[in-house]
């Protein structure tokens, strides 16, 4: 995708919807924002969730291990990560 987007050959053939000029349902750009925040607010809580489930797992079972040790901090990790991009995502503008 970044090699099809560096070599075009002008923004002339692109169209969005806002320049497009069609007609919307509930207001283009002034909806889209919002949903899509939410939506991606939805999307990180759910990865979030399912990390944190992850990082309780490796811990239940790592025992004395270190490999599960490393996959419960790495997984623990990106799941705070994911959970500040969705508090963030959700907070109002």
């Amino acid at each position: 995708m970044l090699y099809q987007l560096s070599y075009a050959p002008g923004s002339r053939g692109i169209v969005s919807a806002a320049s497009a000029g069609s007609p919307s349902t509930r207001g283009g750009a002034d909806y889209a924002a919002p949903v899509q925040r939410r939506v991606l607010g939805i999307l990180f809580a759910g990865l979030t969730i399912v990390l944190a489930a992850t990082a309780a797992a490796a811990l239940a079972g790592a025992g004395g291990s270190v490999k599960g040790w490393v996959v419960a901090v790495g997984a623990l990790a990106l799941a705070v990560w994911l959970g500040s991009l969705s508090a963030s995502a959700f907070r109002r503008r």
